[in-house]
């Protein structure tokens, strides 16, 4: 499908010559020091090595996650507003290829708009984006806007999608998807090739299931209320923390859960009040009980000889429900809030919280933990660059079996959760509407989380990112 989508594109651009547009993107984030303070005093095992006080380091990523500098071609062509296509090429370290966009839409009627291969469409996705303050991946980790409302995304599992969208009156929207389609690799004489190399074709029988499905109401002067089915294939996805070697047992054993389930999802934008966004969102996840494990995620990074057990174990009828999910974001930055000299002032916080996720059998129950994470970002707009301060709180509760005992209790790792707590500073100089040049200072404090340590950061990011 890529290649096809990408002839599609070129041939398109080649005759819509009048209606192409181009642009570029160039991203990064570079963290030339950083300071871990070590105040672990747990003694250290027999045979292991010693942990140093305080280790200096540096590194390059986006927003603490590893990926390096990038920068992306954005390419667009579109007749009359009735089809168009779009693509986005990424160069990055590790090579160059199509990154968010492989995309061909059409309107064959005004109310109706078909899109088809790799995209985002965030018309209605939550308003307030851990993007919107980059330093808290060095402070305490935010939820991004899907944690409000889950936008329109065909690759959060696959490469490719087609949605559809609706809008027959004026403020009323709905929007339809498949996700996380794998497109053929063949496509003439798909039959004749399955007899011979069934490994050929890409298996989509079960693409319904993830069908995500919303429908949205502007209520002009007020805000927009939106409501959505999102499907997915139930999965759960175990971590198990130890000290084991081959050399010494463990002295602790903890299994941490990732679980995807179908849900669904409502939010309110309020938009009433003149410099106020206000978006409020909660999730509904449903429980189940068969799930499928992709082996790929299960053993990438882990030990098969330790989890495999365990995946048996709890694939024997347990029923899943995933923690319910609460979220609000708001941004304040009213024309009249001066402060001397005329600097505007802009307020911007994220409030998310989980609860109620559990793990139940005929004879076994666990309660998964609440978890609440706070962070607040004013902003102080001076005349040579904005100022911004960065607040983030988490909390994680205790984990809990069905007699509502603590799990690992008077063992070397309870699970009886934690808090992590960091604080940043930051100067933003802004050039155009996107493009900017940031650089700050931010602390995360050392703090305990179900009876393991975590280490002290000091962090001096400097981020980058220009669009032309």
């Amino acid at each position: 499908m890529k290649k096809i989508l990408l002839f599609i594109f070129i041939t398109a651009a080649g005759c819509l010559y009048a209606e192409i547009s181009a642009g570029g993107i160039a991203d990064m984030v570079i963290t030339p020091f950083q300071l871990i303070l070590n105040e672990d005093n747990t003694p250290a095992r027999r045979g292991a090595p010693e942990l140093e006080e305080m280790v200096m380091g540096a590194g390059a990523g986006r927003y603490a996650s590893g990926q390096g500098p990038r920068a992306r071609l954005d390419f667009k062509a579109s007749l009359n507003d009735v089809i168009g296509m779009r693509a986005r090429i990424q160069a990055r370290t590790d090579g160059i290829g199509i990154e968010d966009y492989l995309q061909a839409w059409w309107k064959p009627l005004p109310w109706l708009r078909v899109d088809a291969g790799r995209f985002f469409d965030d018309k209605l996705r939550g308003r307030i984006n851990d993007l919107d303050e980059r330093m808290n991946a060095y402070t305490v980790r935010m939820y991004d806007g899907d944690a409000i409302f889950s936008r329109f995304r065909t690759h959060w599992t696959g490469q490719a999608g087609i949605m559809l969208s609706f809008t027959p009156l004026e403020n009323l929207y709905f929007g339809a998807l498949l996700y996380g389609l794998n497109p053929f690799n063949t496509s003439a004489g798909a039959g004749t090739v399955f007899d011979a190399h069934p490994d050929y074709i890409a298996d989509n029988a079960d693409v319904w299931k993830r069908i995500q499905a919303a429908a949205a109401w502007n209520f002009p002067n007020i805000g927009l209320l939106r409501f959505q089915y999102f499907g997915a294939k139930p999965l759960v996805d175990i971590k198990v923390i130890t000290d084991e070697t081959a050399v010494l047992p463990a002295t602790y054993r903890v299994e941490l859960f990732t679980i995807t389930a179908p849900r669904f999802e409502a939010a309110f934008a309020f938009t009433g009040l003149k410099g106020l966004i206000l978006d409020i969102g909660g999730k509904l996840p449903f429980p189940f009980k068969e799930w499928i494990n992709s082996r790929s995620n299960i053993f990438e990074k882990e030990d098969e000889s330790l989890l495999d057990p365990l995946y048996k174990a709890y694939k024997n009828g347990y029923i899943w429900q995933t923690p319910y999910q609460a979220s609000l974001g708001f941004k304040y930055s009213p024309e009249t809030a001066k402060i001397a000299a005329f600097v505007p002032i802009e307020i911007s916080g994220r409030i998310d919280a989980k609860f109620l996720g559990s793990i139940k059998s005929h004879n076994a129950e666990r309660y998964l933990p609440a978890e609440l994470n706070i962070h607040i970002w004013p902003s102080y707009n001076f005349n040579f660059a904005k100022v911004i301060l960065d607040f983030g709180f988490e909390y994680i509760g205790p984990t809990y079996d069905k007699h509502k005992e603590l799990i690992g209790k008077g063992g070397s790792r309870a699970l009886n959760g934690g808090s992590r707590t960091g604080f940043g500073i930051s100067v933003q100089k802004s050039f155009t509407a996107n493009s900017f040049v940031k650089g700050g200072v931010a602390y995360k404090f050392a703090g305990e989380m179900n009876g393991v340590m975590e280490k002290a950061v000091l962090s001096v990011p400097l981020f980058l990112e220009f669009w032309f």
